[in-house]
């Protein structure tokens, strides 16, 4: 006696289900957002953060401050058509930036600037002028 079978779903089904999942393309493009090495200068008067970013325009940056958090990011741009067929290997990319930093209510967070210059991205955090007061203090 034969019986019709209604499809079951096979091990392909499955994996190929599992892997077109929205958690997963979202944990894809996650990977593909990159945290830039920085190093933190502190000064007498403000903090510079110097970022290395090679690959991108002063315009591509996007710098904002909220709820005393620095937040420094960058989208990669896509690859142009033309570019793309005359390229026979590739090893390289630019991805997306994203870098925040605490800052503290002793920064003047209105004053903060910003340049980009052969490749690193400079930020000066200009420290507000009641956190900067020296007390010199005498030795009895």
């Amino acid at each position: 006696m034969l019986v019709l079978r209604k499809n079951q779903p096979t091990v392909n089904d499955f994996v190929s289900q599992f892997f077109n999942n929205d958690y997963v393309n979202k944990l894809e493009e996650s990977f593909k957002v990159s945290r830039p090495k920085a190093n933190i200068l502190e000064l007498e008067n403000k903090y510079v953060i110097e970022m290395l970013v090679p690959g991108f325009e002063k315009k591509d940056f996007s710098i904002e401050v909220e709820n005393e958090t620095l937040k420094i990011s960058a989208k990669a741009k896509e690859a142009e058509d033309n570019k793309v067929e005359d390229l026979i290997h590739a090893e390289f990319e630019v991805n997306s930036i994203e870098r925040s930093f605490q800052v503290s209510q002793k920064v003047d967070s209105k004053k903060i600037s910003a340049k980009y210059e052969n490749g690193i991205l400079y930020i000066e955090v200009p420290k507000k002028k009641e956190s900067i007061i020296k007390k010199m203090i005498e030795i009895k």
